[in-house]
């Protein structure tokens, strides 16, 4: 079947160049079963998508959206594949419509939605659409029957070993180059999925289901290679959610990038308590010069309640160790749990300002669909209500890691504003350099963040400036005038 595959565009100033994983995967494993298959790719270029309709023909059209944002312009997308191809389904995948499905099937006008991981569902959706149309064996698919919304069971994860690899001719990688420490040609790529954590704030178990697993070591090596061999990339960001916690695993496909000698550099999120300092090592010697440790709090009763399961007394250690081999570490922090107290916040300010971390963040909690703190809020929160529109949610994720739609903390909502404006501002005046640039780290970003709007024309970079400097305004703002309450969580 002719299989056209949509990755929706996002606004100039959100609009970061990072290659849709999700959507080449489908689009290899279709390719393989004898599908045709086009990947129309509206992030990073602008697309006259009726052109590509009327050109390609297709029987089934994907939409991916791994963000709400991304969905508002899915939604257009959707209204113009049903004028142009009428009878053509509309099956929509990724993170966006899979927490929220009904919502999306009633307001969004797709037909299908495919929940959680979409290739083997792909692969049987377009089998009962040629043939019987009995979409209840189907797995993992949710869609509207006589007004009905009907969910068919949850697919269990996949072995992605059985997946074949990717295939890069359905992307043009270097369109999606970005700068990033200690490199300038940096692309996303992944080498495994899932994470066994159970976090509270977290979407990511109902969506991967609890589980890590890891791809075949010599595809990903079959990846960098092409992308850095044959493309130019100097830099590979690993987007797993945890990056291989399998240390055999790990330590194999360590040893294929050593034995390729490709000069590249690259980084990952890793865990507290699952690398040991020769991990540590390893990864160095293989080019890893960045990592990303989600910590969360200071407050051990804290980690305790959101069921985190690390243990805080390995922060320091860990990070100093990193920092002394030459890593650049960026440490994540949230402030505003449920119940949580000014004196935790005060735990997690202290633990964040005595880490030698290069870029401290501490973000505000939103509670996310799919999470367990959503949940819990949505059933016993009177204040707290599921989003009403597609619209609605996405405006908030535009938002999410600076401002408090509903605070749960036991502080006042200025407190959470205070504490997370300071270490942006911090990190902007900070002095740590990569690749001994003089430039901050932040400033370097927030180039690379003006470099990205300026390349999108003169409305784009007005609008994207203003934002930008609303956006500083407002850190300078919080950071700046209100001295009580930063002597309140120590901060000078």
């Amino acid at each position: 079947m002719r299989v056209m595959l949509i990755n929706p565009s996002l606004p100039v100033y959100l609009r970061v160049p990072s290659l849709p994983l999700g959507l080449i995967s489908i689009a290899s494993y279709l390719k393989h079963y004898g599908h045709e298959v086009v990947l129309v790719e509206k992030s990073v270029q602008n697309v006259d998508i009726e052109a590509e309709l009327k050109k390609f023909r297709p029987e089934v059209v994907g939409i991916s959206a791994i963000s709400y944002t991304a969905s508002i312009d899915g939604l257009k997308i959707t209204e113009k594949v049903h004028e142009i191809c009428p009878g053509v389904p509309v099956v929509w995948g990724g993170v966006a419509p899979s927490s929220l499905p009904e919502l999306y099937l009633r307001e969004g006008k797709m037909d299908f939605l495919s929940l959680g991981e979409g290739e083997v569902t792909w692969k049987e959706f377009l089998d009962e659409w040629k043939g019987g149309r009995d979409f209840s064996t189907v797995k993992g698919l949710a869609y509207l029957k006589n007004g009905e919304y009907v969910c068919t069971p949850i697919r269990p994860v996949a072995d992605l070993t059985k997946f074949p690899e990717l295939d890069w001719s359905f992307v043009e990688p270097q369109k999606y180059f970005s700068s990033f420490f200690h490199c300038t040609k940096m692309v996303y790529l992944h080498a495994s999925k899932g994470c066994p954590g159970a976090c509270t704030f977290c979407s990511n178990k109902q969506f991967h289901q609890g589980r890590n697993r890891c791809r075949d070591p010599k595809h990903v090596m079959h990846d960098i290679e092409y992308l850095v061999g044959k493309c130019g990339a100097n830099g590979i960001y690993f987007s797993d959610e945890q990056f291989m916690p399998n240390r055999a695993i790990r330590n194999e496909l360590l040893g294929l990038i050593v034995e390729s000698g490709l000069d590249f550099v690259w980084g990952c999120q890793m865990r507290l308590g699952v690398l040991r300092e020769e991990d540590i090592d390893d990864m160095y010697k293989a080019g890893c010069r960045w990592i990303l440790f989600g910590i969360e709090t200071g407050s051990q009763e804290m980690i305790r309640k959101i069921k985190k399961g690390t243990d805080l007394r390995l922060a320091k250690p860990t990070i100093d160790y990193c920092e002394k081999i030459g890593m650049t570490v960026q440490a994540t922090f949230i402030i505003g749990f449920p119940g949580e107290t000014a004196e935790d916040i005060k735990k997690t300010v202290d633990l964040a300002l005595s880490l030698p971390a290069s870029l401290p963040v501490l973000n505000i909690l939103t509670p996310l669909p799919n999470s367990e703190i959503y949940f819990h809020e949505v059933e016993t929160n009177p204040d707290f209500h599921e989003p009403r529109s597609i619209e609605e949610i996405a405006k908030q994720e535009m938002l999410m890691t600076d401002t408090a739609r509903v605070n749960l903390s036991n502080v006042p909502k200025k407190d959470l504003y205070v504490v997370h404006y300071y270490f942006q501002w911090k990190d902007f005046i900070g002095k740590d350099s990569v690749n001994d640039d003089s430039f901050g780290i932040v400033k370097k970003l927030a180039r690379d963040t003006f470099n990205r709007i300026f390349k999108h024309g003169l409305k784009g970079f007005l609008f994207g400036t203003y934002r930008s400097v609303k956006q500083f305004a407002t850190v300078f703002f919080y950071s700046h005038f209100f001295p009580l309450t930063k002597k309140k969580y120590g901060l000078k």
